[in-house]
């Protein structure tokens, strides 16, 4: 499949989306990273990419995420994301990511008895590591039960920057179960 894609600041270093013109579908979210030339050797890896393509509604969800990275809430752009290569389960399982408010976490376990498979922690995990859409769909706020961070493909530090960004001054009670952030 030939896409386009965008490279775009944000206050972590540069983060980029691959899209499709006609229609309009967001493929993957790249999250930040510093160097350029790890985030374009990512996207080449994954894609076919044009430079031909260009559509007027990526600059709406560049426009998103970048206010998120300023600690503002987010939206998910529903009818803009590709479910392509996806399973029913895997959609449902990102689907009910989506609902983890923002400022709060859920953990893997907690998530996996959301979708109706209580024992499917590892599938939780699983499709956490492959979320084509972070941010706009929130794997950063999926936990391990004990309250610690467990993996993110942008990195434990990054996942623990995105949840701080989201407390703004909170404090995180991580032996919480329901995984609600405190307020000071």
């Amino acid at each position: 499949m030939t896409v386009n894609h965008v490279i775009f600041q944000t206050p972590f270093g540069s983060a980029a989306m691959v899209y499709t013109c006609a229609p309009f579908q967001l493929q993957k979210v790249y999250l930040p990273r510093q160097s350029n030339t790890d985030l374009i050797q990512d996207i080449e890896q994954d894609f076919l990419i044009s430079q031909n393509g260009y559509h007027s509604h990526i600059d709406v969800l560049i426009k998103r995420l970048q206010h998120y990275f300023c600690g503002h809430p987010i939206t998910t752009p529903w009818k803009w994301l590709s479910w392509q290569k996806r399973t029913p389960l895997q959609i449902k399982t990102l689907k009910e990511t989506a609902l983890i408010p923002f400022g709060e976490v859920c953990s893997y376990q907690q998530l996996a008895k959301k979708i109706g498979r209580p024992k499917a922690t590892r599938f939780v995990g699983s499709c956490m590591a492959r979320n084509p859409f972070p941010i706009f769909i929130p794997c950063h706020r999926v936990i391990r039960s004990d309250g610690t961070l467990g993996c993110f493909g942008g990195g434990s530090e990054l996942k623990q920057t995105l949840l701080n960004l989201e407390s703004n001054e909170t404090i995180s009670d991580r032996s919480n179960p329901t995984g609600r952030l405190s307020h000071n």
